[in-house]
């Protein structure tokens, strides 16, 4: 039985040793909570019990803000803002990043996903603010997009989540 045990326990431990790592992903591995990268792909090991394993995305991501990606339906609280002018305009927005620094990303802050769209909202809001109704609806678009990723790519280099902003467009902007 004592052979039995043994046997289940350094299997285990075998297992525990190897991963795969796909190229398109970062694995930060913790010693004794000191973390490195290791960024190629392939087979790996590391040592169990030891060393602890955290996957992050290589891959751009992103996600909306002012409706649902999945159903599509109009979210209000987020979409509805109001322009130089004092009118009121539905504005969508979908935002792309990726994680440049995967220690960063995972240390720096208890959710940095959370404050990229915070910062987004906050920026969206503040510019759609500055330009009239007429702007933001037809001719100002690319202008307001533009500016609102230079706000934000700013702060998150100062911030140092370890995030970059790829792109922010704006879907859709139409009267409520």
């Amino acid at each position: 039985k004592a052979a039995m045990t043994g046997l289940v326990f350094f299997c285990a431990l075998g297992f525990g040793s190897v991963y795969q790592l796909q190229e398109d992903e970062y694995a930060v591995i913790t010693t004794f909570g000191k973390p490195s990268v290791v960024s190629t792909s392939g087979l790996k090991f590391k040592i169990p019990i030891i060393q602890q394993k955290t996957i992050v995305s290589k891959a751009t991501q992103g996600f909306a803000l002012g409706y649902d990606l999945r159903t599509n339906v109009n979210n209000e609280d987020e979409s509805l803002m109001i322009t130089y002018d004092y009118n009121f305009v539905n504005v969508d927005f979908y935002v792309e990043y990726r994680v440049t620094d995967p220690i960063k990303f995972l240390y720096n802050s208890s959710d940095p996903l959370d404050i990229l769209r915070m910062l987004c909202q906050s920026y969206i809001r503040d510019t759609i603010g500055l330009y009239n109704v007429d702007s933001v609806i037809t001719t100002g678009k690319s202008e307001i997009q533009s500016e609102i990723k230079q706000k934000v790519m700013n702060r998150l280099e100062q911030e140092d989540l370890g995030l970059q902003l790829t792109n922010l467009t704006i879907q859709d902007a139409e009267p409520p």
